[in-house]
């Protein structure tokens, strides 16, 4: 083997002096100063210049106070001797090709250090080598300090072999207010002997342009990079940890202490077989940002693992994957788990099949993500400190719910909150707790009172839409309630009594005006039963109710809403559907209401750029409290491109509340392809361009009836539409609306006879 890696050095410094013609060589024979004639092999008073190669074999100073230039440097202590490099001054050297670092003697140290405000920079590749293998290795050291200044515009690889117990902490060192900025791959290499550690420290600063690989194999014992005080490093690309080290169950690892950050635009690949990987934040704010997904490949327990300790925070913009069932999150202290993607996120499950004792362990989570798509979960997310959500909404079912351990918190707003139910296990710490819940299209979150039974258990839902046992049957105290939403909390028998506050905006119930008559009223089977107003408010464009401290909702009762005492406060219209269908030349609108308080009229309204709207159409309201009523109205002109299509829905004392915004864009498609067209038997879809991951399809007849609507993945390549009776759809035409993240498209078919 010693032989092998000699042979090859001998190679590379045959090729690296002679790829220049009528380059000169300069070789040190002593200690000294770079600028002084008399360390060099050269004779006649010279000193490298521009055209010329340098070896330097022994301890070498040099101090920059004008620019300089060479083609190559080589520093080795094949002498068995201390050698190096220590640069200095103000100026800048120019090494044109390749910096090569060799350590043949086991007991003599090498290095290069970098310091003062010098500015080095290498127009080629940066790489040191360790060319033997021993046990008892000396320090092999890559200094930058100070305010220097280095760029690689090539590849940066360190290549570890052999290091001892007497070996340096530090190989590659980045402090004070030093620079770092490589342009290629930056390649870290432990395969024989002790640790290995690029550190960083103070206020360095690091950048990597391209992909950071480190590699722990052989019988290597760790390789880790470090960061401390407000150092930070940013890798443009992806970073790779592999561990298959047969040594020790040490680690390949990143890691963030004090106030450091590691920015990583790209994916992190932890790999493990046999010994471990890790990403570890900790400290007074450590932290790591991730732009892209974490791929946690292993196949055992314990060896790849994410550790966010202290006031230590993980900022994930993609996805926590785990192929092989296997990876670990530990969560401690204050640490955060922050998902803060731009497009859209999954909390990953807490434990996987087979994966034994592995699991995510959640503490305190954050969601700042920024799409329009929210979070959805797959099984029950487990909190034991706190969820935070900030923006993006998570979307919860009876299968997969948030749940809350004894003592946990969350926080919501209307920018982000629970779709679906929440359950909170144990107590509250003595406080009132709200849980910010709604649905896709209404935030309406609910405070409950303060827990002491550890063995409680509360789950609580909203749901938009009118009770579904009818809203016609009252105690006397009550005149009406809101058929525009309700709430529906589940409690066991050690919860006890709950009062519980009520909370609504605007958009829900836009026939509030006197919030004094205002109660929490529950269903008890047979009636709507009043629980009195212990206090009421406005909040922005909304408000709260809560239930008197005298009338706690008893055990049983498990659908609340609003009620009012009087007839001032219709509670209002409610839109079951609204639908913007084109024709030729025209766009149809049908809308149909479930139930109509005090309303007028209605007012149909155009925008071509979703911001300026405009009346296009004027309709009168049918009433009736508790009648579905279906209304009509047709755009003759509509404009080529997008139309924005919404109703103003007015009530008698010219109050009014807007629906959704419903659009068409009347132009002719290119990306979608529908065919065969006609169709008698199968119809496909296809993305020509790859502009769609997945679309809603909806398909009307001739007369806009909807008669299919489903999301449809489209992957590519052309997809089965799941009509299951086509063949017995009659003979015609028909409308095809598709909804992406590129808009509304619509297209037509036949079915042929």
């Amino acid at each position: 083997m010693k032989i092998c890696f000699k042979f090859l050095f001998v190679f590379s410094i045959c090729f690296f002096f002679t790829s220049i013609v009528n380059a000169t060589v300069f070789t040190s024979v002593a200690n000294g100063d770079f600028n002084n004639p008399n360390t060099w092999s050269v004779g006649s008073g010279m000193i490298p210049g521009e055209m010329d190669e340098v070896i330097i074999q022994h301890e070498v100073y040099l101090n920059l106070n004008s620019k300089k230039i060479i083609q190559n440097l080589l520093i080795s202590n094949i002498l068995n001797v201390n050698s190096g490099l220590e640069i200095s001054g103000t100026d800048s050297l120019i090494v044109l090709n390749d910096i090569q670092a060799a350590l043949h003697s086991f007991d003599k140290e090498l290095h290069l250090w970098i310091g003062g405000d010098a500015v080095v920079i290498i127009e080629g590749n940066c790489h040191f080598l360790r060319v033997v293998e021993n046990n008892i290795n000396k320090e092999f050291d890559f200094y930058i300090e100070e305010n220097a200044k280095t760029f690689i515009k090539g590849s940066f690889r360190f290549d570890y072999l052999g290091a001892g117990p007497d070996e340096n902490s530090r190989e590659i060192y980045v402090g004070d207010d030093a620079l770092l900025d490589v342009e290629g791959n930056t390649v870290f290499t432990n395969s024989k002997g002790e640790d290995f550690n690029f550190v960083m420290a103070n206020r360095a600063e690091a950048v990597f342009r391209d992909s950071l690989i480190l590699i722990l194999n052989g019988t290597g014992k760790e390789a880790g990079v470090t960061l401390s005080g407000t150092s930070r490093l940013e890798i443009l690309s992806s970073v790779y940890l592999f561990n298959s080290s047969t040594a020790s169950d040490d680690f390949a690892k990143l890691r963030t202490t004090s106030a450091a950050t590691i920015y990583i635009e790209g994916n992190v690949y932890m790999e493990a077989h046999g010994a471990r990987t890790k990403l570890d934040m900790e400290g007074g704010g450590g932290n790591i940002t991730i732009g892209g997904d974490i791929i946690m490949n292993t196949s055992g327990e314990e060896k790849v693992i994410i550790d966010i300790a202290e006031k230590g925070a993980l900022y994930l913009g993609g996805n926590i994957i785990r192929p092989t069932n296997f990876g670990k999150l530990i969560m401690k202290d204050e640490g955060v788990l922050i998902f803060n993607g731009s497009s859209p996120q999954t909390i990953p499950p807490g434990k996987l099949p087979n994966s034994g004792t592995d699991s995510l362990f959640f503490k305190e989570i954050r969601l700042e993500n920024t799409s329009s798509q929210p979070f959805i979960l797959t099984e029950d997310l487990i909190v034991q400190d706190s969820l935070i959500l900030t923006n993006g909404n998570l979307v919860s079912d009876l299968t997969a719910m948030v749940v809350l351990k004894d003592g946990a918190i969350i926080s919501g707003s209307s920018n982000a909150y629970i779709e679906g139910p929440i359950r909170k296990l144990g107590t509250t710490a003595g406080q009132d707790l709200t849980l910010p819940i709604g649905t896709s299209n209404a935030y309406a979150p609910i405070t409950i009172s303060a827990i002491s039974n550890p063995s409680s258990e509360v789950t609580v839902q909203y749901l938009s839409e009118p009770p579904p046992f009818g809203v016609e049957t009252f105690e006397s105290a009550i005149n009406n309630v809101s058929t525009d939403g309700h709430w529906i909390v589940e409690k066991n028998a050690n919860t006890g009594n709950l009062d519980l506050t009520l909370t609504w905006e605007d958009s829900n119930e836009a026939g509030i005006t006197e919030i004094d008559d205002l109660v929490v009223a529950g269903w008890d089977g047979t009636e709507w039963i009043s629980y009195g107003q212990e206090s009421v408010g406005i909040v922005g464009v909304g408000g709260f109710v809560a239930s008197s401290l005298s009338e706690p909702p008893p055990f049983g009762v498990e659908t609340f809403t609003i009620a009012s005492t009087s007839s001032l406060n219709s509670l209002p219209v409610e839109l079951r559907s609204f639908d913007a269908i084109p024709r030729s030349g025209s766009v149809d609108l049908k809308w149909e209401t479930e139930t109509e308080i005090n309303v007028s009229h209605f007012l149909v309204e155009r925008s071509v750029d979703g911001i300026n709207y405009e009346p296009i159409d004027y309709v009168n309201s049918k009433g009736g409290a508790s009648v579905v009523a279906r209304y009509t109205s047709k755009d003759a002109s509509p404009s080529f491109g997008w139309n924005y299509y919404r109703l103003k829905m007015v009530d008698l004392d010219d109050s009014y509340e807007y629906s959704s915004v419903e659009v068409v864009k009347l132009e002719e498609n290119t990306s979608i392809l529908l065919y065969p067209n006609p169709v008698k038997d199968v119809l496909f879809i296809q993305d020509t361009e790859g502009v769609e991951d997945e679309v809603r399809v909806e398909i009307f007849d001739r007369n806009s009836s909807k008669l299919f609507e489903n999301i449809i993945p489209l992957n590519g390549g052309p997809v089965r539409l799941a009509i299951d009776d086509i063949q017995s759809l009659p003979s015609g035409y028909y409308i095809v609306k598709i909804t992406g993240k590129s808009g509304c498209q619509f297209l037509n078919f036949v079915i042929a006879e």
